[in-house]
């Protein structure tokens, strides 16, 4: 039908329209080499599963960079996308985790209305059922406990086939802890 036609291709422009690219670094100097080395670890071409990346490293050596060149490089090729700066710091606020689940929902489902979360379980029950057959790139940034991670992606089974998900750390051991797969651990040389 031509209207359904119509109407799929308006939703796939408003998708494109509304995901812009992050700002990485004035001079990024030799993160293109590194860029190039991650993006096949997320086995683009393939839609089968969910992929879990985690990038670890001390501070301030160039993760969240990294990162976000990374995702500049993907994003397009998602129904949605979302970056979750400063994890660390925004989950010790009052209302920390759920705040994290309300702009990663609002920015992924860009809804009508911004969509509130009373509390952790209820956010985890609305992410799993309104992002599990949606394909969406997730870089969660500076993570530094597991409990972040369990409320905002689970173990990557509450999303669509195709998704992608990128976590920075200082911690190695949060990353393995949380069921990454060794593989998919880079640790991060400086820029």
């Amino acid at each position: 039908d031509e209207s359904e036609l119509i109407q799929s291709i308006v939703k796939k422009i408003s998708i494109h329209l509304n995901q812009t690219h992050l700002q990485v670094a004035k001079h990024p100097v030799g993160i293109e080499s590194q860029v190039v080395k991650l993006k096949s670890m997320f086995n683009l071409d393939s839609d089968d599963d969910v992929v879990m990346v985690g990038l670890w490293g001390p501070g301030g050596i160039g993760k969240t960079t990294l990162a976000k060149a990374l995702y500049n490089a993907m994003f397009r090729q998602f129904e949605g996308s979302c970056f979750l700066a400063d994890v660390r710091e925004t989950s010790k606020g009052f209302r920390g985790l759920v705040t994290l689940q309300e702009m990663f929902l609002n920015d992924i489902l860009l809804p009508q209305q911004r969509l509130e979360v009373s509390n952790v379980d209820e956010g985890i029950n609305i992410i799993q059922h309104r992002l599990g057959r949606k394909k969406v790139l997730l870089l969660i940034d500076d993570v530094d406990d597991l409990r972040q991670l369990d409320a905002l992606v689970g173990e990557g089974n509450w999303f669509g086939n195709g998704s992608r998900i990128i976590v920075t750390t200082r911690d190695k051991q949060l990353l393995t802890c949380h069921g990454i797969d060794q593989d998919h651990v880079y640790e991060v040389k400086p820029l």
